[in-house]
């Protein structure tokens, strides 16, 4: 007898639970290497790390294609009517494109290192006042070993795009646990290994040695997943007769036919939301600043902001596209229905969560890094932008499932064109706060549209009254929170650890009482809609009975 399927919202509720008890696990040791990257290195030694992990993925991002997207769709599709061979001549052939675009790209950045020398030493040699001597061994770095920075920035492209594409092969025939174990180690690797380096190595050799883990921690996951792809390889029948070299050259010359149907459109809308979405980023902003302080400033400020969206959207990791998907299958719901549960339930995460944030940043710098207390306004303007478009590109997971892809690309020209149009007066009239607005209000600008095009094609229908009880709410917090703020003893002058501990423990108290006083209020509004409080009451968190009578 074939056990009966859970239901969709059990399905969902599991899901749920099991990103809040397992996510935090790499966010942590990201947490952690931000931490130490910025107490133990200079400012402008994190500023050229923020660059040479931003030249990383500029150029990555060139490199990809939108291939890495599309071959989850295409290998199984490919493998079912062509066999096993059609699959990996497929792979081969992305590969070997990649490839000859990468050396390319290897070429030019050797003809240009000159230029880039020059660049990073201008950015070096600004306001020579602030961290003199940190600057000077730091140019003293770049003029001997630009060249090992340029090899970092090529070894890591490769190793991005390899493991991107043997991912989606494990992904295209539901290797979920390898795939899950190596992205988990891909994700922790890297930290745990830049923390090594800066705290074993002498000052002196802290970059470098931080520029060989970033090298290192990709190729371990690389080398994982070429393994696992092997072995699924090895565990499926293919036709005899077939070779590797045979395979790319029979593909090269007649790219056509070697390419299934629809492959190149769907690569090319893969790689306009790839494109842009980096284009509207801090990263891609960073390169246009003029000193290796604003570069770290801005970095700094942008990462404290997208930590803290990532640990708040924790719960809905991987749950917007299968449960859109599994709607529009018939499975149970409607499209709106999943469409306002999701919306409200990140409202009641990123809202609250916005406003904590923003009022308790200045003093959570102090902690964090006295050094960095002037990125302060950056996460006060950054906050209310990627808060905001999180929950707005609800509405994009579901027209994407719902293949209104015209909809979806003309939200990434938005994007292009608001950062094109803001680029011209923003920064020049703010600076910082300029550059941070240029980057964040293009994905509002973005996220609004689709909003708007779910509404009108697909009848997605905002959760008005929700909105207005979690914000009054979140507003009650903040006027308590800020009151209780004033009490904080901010020291004067040079803050030792002791004094950033003592900091650290009273922001953790106000951020209970705050989140206390939002429940209470919450709670006293209204609450949650009936079926968001039934499915929160199903999952099994400690403490359900306090829980229970909160909700």
């Amino acid at each position: 007898m074939t056990a009966q399927r859970p239901s969709l919202a059990t399905q969902v509720s599991r899901a749920v639970l099991w990103n809040a008890l397992f996510a935090p696990l790499r966010l942590l040791t990201e947490v952690i290497a931000t931490l130490v990257k910025l107490n133990q290195l200079s400012q402008a030694g994190f500023g050229l790390l923020a660059l040479v992990r931003g030249a990383s993925n500029l150029f990555g991002t060139a490199l990809d294609l939108g291939i890495a997207r599309a071959l989850p769709k295409y290998i199984p599709e490919t493998e079912r009517e062509g066999g096993m061979r059609a699959a990996r001549r497929l792979f081969l052939l992305v590969a070997t494109i990649q490839l000859a675009i990468l050396l390319v790209i290897a070429v030019g950045l050797a003809l240009t290192h000159r230029q880039i020398e020059a660049y990073l030493q201008g950015l070096l040699g600004g306001e020579v006042m602030v961290e003199a001597a940190a600057r000077a061994e730091l140019s003293q770095f770049v003029a001997e070993f630009h060249w090992l920075i340029i090899a970092a920035i090529v070894i890591l492209l490769g190793l991005g795009a390899l493991y991107d594409l043997l991912m989606a092969v494990l992904s295209s025939f539901f290797r979920q646990k390898a795939w899950n174990s190596i992205a988990l180690a891909a994700g922790l690797l890297p930290q745990v290994l830049v923390v090594v380096a800066i705290l074993a190595l002498p000052d002196r050799w802290d970059i470098l040695g931080v520029l060989v883990a970033m090298v290192v921690a990709p190729a371990i996951a690389v080398a994982m997943a070429g393994w696992q792809v092997w072995r699924l390889q090895a565990g499926i029948a293919h036709e005899p007769g077939s070779s590797v070299w045979a395979d790319v050259r029979d593909g090269l010359r007649d790219l056509r036919q070697a390419l299934p149907n629809g492959f190149v459109r769907y690569a090319a809308v893969s790689y306009l939301m790839t494109a842009t979405d980096f284009i509207a980023s801090f990263e891609f902003i960073n390169f246009f600043n003029s000193d290796i302080r604003d570069v770290s400033l801005l970095a700094a400020g942008a990462l404290l902001v997208r930590m803290a969206l990532s640990y708040l959207y924790t719960p809905l990791v991987g749950v917007q596209v299968p449960l859109f998907t599994r709607v529009r299958q018939g499975e149970g719901g409607t499209t709106n229905g999943a469409y306002q549960s999701l919306v409200r339930l990140q409202l009641l995460l990123m809202i609250p969560g916005g406003v904590g944030l923003i009022l308790l940043a200045a003093p959570g710098l102090l902690v964090i890094s006295p050094q960095y207390l002037d990125a302060a306004p950056i996460v006060w303007v950054l906050t209310p932008c990627l808060f905001s478009e999180s929950i707005l590109t609800t509405a994009h997971n579901a027209l994407m499932v719902n293949e209104r892809l015209r909809v979806v690309i003309a939200a990434r020209l938005i994007a292009l064109l608001t950062v094109v149009v803001l680029a011209w007066w923003l920064p020049s009239q703010f600076g910082l706060i300029g550059m941070a607005l240029t980057f964040g209000l293009a994905r509002v600008a973005a996220g609004l549209w689709v909003t708007v095009a779910g509404m009108r094609l697909l009848g997605l229908r905002w959760p008005g009254r929700f909105t207005l009880r979690v914000s009054a709410a979140a507003a009650v917090m903040g006027v308590v929170v800020t009151s209780l703020r004033g009490f904080i003893v901010l020291p004067e002058g040079t803050v030792d650890l002791v004094s950033r501990l003592g900091i650290a423990l009273q922001l953790v108290l106000l951020a209970g009482i705050g989140a206390l006083i939002f429940l209470l209020t919450l709670r006293l509004l209204g609450g949650l809609d009936p079926a968001d409080r039934a499915h929160v009451l199903k999952w099994r968190l400690p403490l359900q009975g306090v829980i229970r009578r909160l909700l």
